[in-house]
């Protein structure tokens, strides 16, 4: 099995780093589909969009907050402040979320690499991966390479599934959570079937 973390090639994970990767409830069963590109796009640009709105909100609440309980004396200075602040907050998400879509445009090519048509049907189940109404049982399966993100802060590591890349007598399977709808359901119950057979990621 393959690993890559942040685009780059991993030593494959301990159990201590498995036990980081984040997951998903389990379900029995797990529906979805392939979404075009243009879909996809427009997913993580509305999700990243959302939460940028939530946090300028929430600061612009708390600087006017601030605002209202500053002494008179000093209530036009902290209002001025509040305001160049939001109006900078605001500013640098724009300017993450254009980086975020040059990015996502970028990798598109490499994203579609491997994936059944837009529209597909695909899924997990207890017998196996379902693309098109086609079942590849998990026995016949093995993971040929995961590519996960890694995020860290003082006292924690968390990993993201970001791609996983099946293989068995049926063929290649890809699943990359940002092109399917139920995406990060049906990669998590994945990662996680295959995982239970133990480090050579078969069943």
């Amino acid at each position: 099995m393959r690993v890559l973390i942040d685009g780059k090639v991993h030593e494959p994970l301990s159990p201590a780093e498995e036990q980081d990767v984040r997951q998903f409830r389990a379900e029995e069963s797990v529906k979805g589909s392939v979404l075009s590109a243009e879909q996809a796009g427009r997913a993580q640009v509305s999700q990243t969009r959302l939460l940028f709105m939530i946090l300028w909100a929430v600061t612009a609440i708390v600087a006017a907050v601030m605002a209202a309980l500053a002494e008179s004396a000093d209530q036009a200075t902290v209002l001025v402040g509040a305001v160049l602040i939001v109006g900078a907050l605001g500013v640098f998400f724009a300017i993450v979320l254009w980086r975020r879509k040059q990015r996502w445009q970028r990798d598109l090519p490499r994203r579609l690499e491997g994936m059944a048509p837009a529209d597909t049907a695909i899924g997990v189940t207890a017998a196996g991966v379902a693309v098109a109404g086609h079942i590849f049982p998990w026995s016949t399966l093995a993971i040929e390479q995961v590519e996960l993100a890694k995020f860290s802060s003082r006292y924690h590591t968390m990993f993201t599934l970001e791609r996983l890349t099946l293989v068995g007598a049926g063929g290649v399977v890809v699943l990359d959570p940002a092109l399917m709808r139920n995406g990060h359901l049906i990669i998590g119950n994945a990662w996680r079937r295959m995982r239970l057979a133990g480090p050579t990621g078969s069943v």
